[in-house]
């Protein structure tokens, strides 16, 4: 078995933790690191320049290390003569294309269609043999796959053939940070799509493929806001409480309500980073900088504004639970805040968070007037 998941939680350091495992390695070693994002790779290009490892560390997106290592090598297993001249980003979901025809894989122009890149790759792999797993071995002695919960449908039978190879393979991710995916459109293990890619992961450990570790110390989020994003999961996914390692106190730290009426003020007096669910959502506040819960991923912000959905009132209201999807981008949205979180809500229902809000303060004389603030329960 060269398999290990690490299932660490936000705030975690988790790519720090690869760059620390690269800077590590003996000179002379050969590392691939492969992510989803372009982002995350374009973070781990600088991280690792400032490590400056002595091992040679080959930084690479997911589809690109398909492309790379397996399909432009050992296409000709498959379809002979097939020149591969580029990546092809915007064709749909072939659905009424056969698996072996070569215009479900590349488009008239050659360009290899990504929606099924992973398909390909897997039948390539296959046909091939061990051939692909022996060039990896003899390329790069550790693989680290980053963000691992981004990938879904025939990526994860790429990792089932990985983890059958001799090369190691760390895979580090959040599942509950699932909110993403490099098939969306894919029907291939769809029990196992965002979130559920979790259950995957336990199975291959059942079988002895890998070994799962769970890092669950948060160097980011204040303990209230760990302990806020933990509650979003019942117990039976088996997710290990977050330990908050975060011991800086300001005089605005834990979770908060605002009305509709304060917001303008609290986002004055905070500077908070807002979030929204999509470019639809509270549009009378359009003039903020929004970004949405999806597009946050990868950031960490001191404070965060949270406009919730209906679903997402609910649960603060009521404590109605969210479904996996919607669970997992509050979670993304709330952990992306080091001291404070607040949510927009004019009725509190039985939400127990207590209430910002903005409150005129007498002037002193031949002064401006300022304002002050307050903190109020939610019942008042």
């Amino acid at each position: 078995m060269s398999g290990e998941l690490v299932l660490a939680v936000a705030g975690s350091r988790k790519t720090q933790g690869i760059v620390d495992a690269c800077a590590d390695a003996p000179a002379g070693s050969r590392i691939l690191v492969v992510t989803y994002t372009v982002n995350n790779q374009l973070e781990l290009r600088r991280r690792l320049a400032a490590a400056r490892p002595a091992a040679t560390v080959d930084v690479s997106g997911w589809f690109m290390f398909l492309l790379l290592n397996v399909v432009r090598p050992y296409m000709p297993f498959m379809f002979p003569g097939q020149r591969v001249t580029g990546m092809d980003n915007d064709s749909p979901y072939q659905q009424y294309v056969g698996r072996e025809e070569r215009r479900r894989y590349f488009t008239s122009t050659g360009s290899a269609r990504r929606v099924h890149l992973a398909n390909l790759a897997v039948l390539l792999l296959q046909r091939a043999h061990a051939l692909p797993l022996r060039r990896l071995e003899a390329l790069y002695d550790h693989i680290y796959i980053d963000e691992v919960q981004d990938l879904g449908g025939y990526d994860l039978e790429v990792l089932d053939l990985l983890l059958g190879g001799t090369v190691p393979l760390t895979m580090v991710g959040d599942v509950r940070q699932a909110v993403i995916s490099t098939s969306p459109e894919e029907r291939k293990h769809k029990q196992f799509k965002n979130m559920n890619v979790w259950r995957w992961f336990q199975e291959q450990e059942r079988k002895n493929q890998l070994t799962i570790t769970q890092r669950h110390e948060t160097w980011r989020c204040h303990p209230e806001v760990a302990a806020f994003a933990d509650d979003l999961f019942p117990d039976t996914w088996g997710f290990e409480r977050t330990v908050s390692r975060n011991t800086r106190r300001t005089d605005h730290d834990g979770l908060f309500l605002v009305r509709t009426e304060d917001v303008d003020s609290y986002m004055t007096e905070f500077a908070p980073q807002p979030l929204r669910w999509d470019s639809k959502s509270a549009k009378a506040f359009d003039h903020i900088d929004f970004l949405t819960f999806g597009t946050s991923k990868g950031l960490t912000r001191q404070r965060i504004l949270i406009f919730p959905t209906e679903k997402m009132r609910k649960l603060l209201q009521k404590g109605e639970p969210l479904e996996d999807l919607a669970a997992a981008k509050l979670y993304v949205g709330v952990t992306r805040a080091e001291q404070s979180v607040a949510f927009v809500l004019d009725r509190p229902g039985e939400c127990v968070h207590p209430y910002w809000a903005a409150t005129s303060a007498p002037a002193e004389p031949d002064s401006p007037e300022h304002v002050a603030t307050a903190v109020v329960t939610a019942s008042e």
